[in-house]
């Protein structure tokens, strides 16, 4: 019987690889979104914690990033700065951005540099900080990505600013411009859009965290080590990532069923030879299930080396990381045979009902 499957499949290569390709859509459609999203929120929450303070500080309602206006007047710094146990504060405004790449956001902050670097420990390795509007830094990983090297111009709000720096370590956006610029630039003077807080005793943030609420009541105080995990960051993520599941298991399947329905068609007179020599309904199912859970497993295999290689494809030529978990790997094969079993199933019903003497008659 298992020559028979491989007989089938290599006699008909043309509806193999189209059901082939069908189930590793399916599979790169699953692995590539929830690793993309998974690496960009996780690498973003290493760089929101590496700017090195414990708490921070927002207006209520507002988010981390904007597309408008900066939300925070930036005097909540002084504010903070008098609470008993802050060691530091840093106002930062964040802006966001079509990716530089044509793919995905970006993110460029607004900084006082002296604040920002003594709370983080960044430090220029190449070049200077900027001096006026016109000028960024960026940090090293996106210099080594991309073209943003010294003396090159990139796009941020629409118009060309100059890279004069490149500073280290990762922490933040990868983009960084004075405050005072951002704020020109967005008609938002003396506003930022949080304000990140170092203390005195880390040990003690949350004393800290509650004497602010206290002191500035009505604002959002959020403790870094409280990020949200993978699933909660963003709003709607489950049901993004529910979507894609569905719109993989729905492709795979039809494909599946397509192309095993035509087959089975075109082998009408193999069927009513196989009955006419005593094959069962059972014996029949089997055959065409068995096809369609080989197809599938190649085609699984084909979607997991494509997925891996547009992943390590999209690391080694953009800023966007791609973290792929074993978990996801197991779910996106077990959708793959699935859609092959489930897809194959119908056509497999309809050829064992059929008649064997109409079968042999069939032209």
């Amino acid at each position: 019987m298992d020559s028979l499957i491989l007989a089938n499949i290599r006699q008909r290569p043309t509806r193999t690889l189209v059901s082939v390709v069908g189930v590793a859509l399916g599979v790169v459609l699953i692995l590539v979104n929830t690793g993309l999203v998974r690496g960009m929120l996780n690498d973003r929450m290493k760089r929101e914690k590496g700017v090195g303070g414990e708490i921070r500080f927002l207006r209520p309602g507002s988010g981390v990033l904007t597309t408008s206006s900066l939300p925070l007047d930036v005097r909540y710094a002084d504010r903070l700065k008098q609470i008993e146990g802050v060691k530091e504060v840093s106002p930062i405004g964040a802006y966001i951005q079509g990716g530089g790449t044509g793919i995905g956001l970006e993110a460029v902050e607004g900084i006082e540099f002296d604040s920002y670097s003594a709370m983080s420990g960044l430090r220029i390795i190449e070049g200077r900080i900027f001096q006026n509007d016109n000028e960024v830094i960026v940090d090293d990983f996106k210099a080594a990505k991309s073209k943003a090297k010294i003396g090159n111009e990139i796009d941020v709000f629409g118009k060309k600013l100059k890279v004069v720096g490149i500073y280290s370590p990762p922490s933040g956006a990868r983009i960084k411009m004075s405050l005072t610029a951002m704020q020109n630039y967005l008609a938002s003077t003396n506003k930022c859009t949080m304000i990140m807080v170092k203390c005195v005793t880390p040990e003690k943030q949350e004393e800290i965290q509650k004497r602010i609420n206290e002191t500035l009541p009505g604002n959002t105080v959020q403790l870094i080590r409280d990020l949200p995990s993978f699933e909660r960051a963003i709003p709607g993520i489950d049901g993004f990532i529910k979507t894609i599941l569905v719109l993989s298991t729905i492709v795979s399947s039809l494909v599946i069923l397509l192309a095993m329905y035509t087959t089975i068609t075109e082998r009408t007179r193999e069927i009513g030879i196989l009955k006419s020599l005593g094959a069962s309904k059972r014996f029949i199912i089997s055959v065409i299930e068995k096809e369609a859970i080989t197809i599938s497993l190649i085609g699984v295999s084909v979607g997991l080396i494509a997925a891996f290689l547009i992943g390590w494809v999209i690391g080694a030529t953009t800023t966007l990381q791609v973290e792929f978990q074993f978990s996801w790997i197991a779910i996106a094969t077990l959708i793959g045979l699935a859609a092959g079993i489930g897809g194959a199933f119908y056509p497999a019903v309809r050829a064992a009902n059929q008649d064997a003497v109409k079968a042999l008659s069939y032209e």
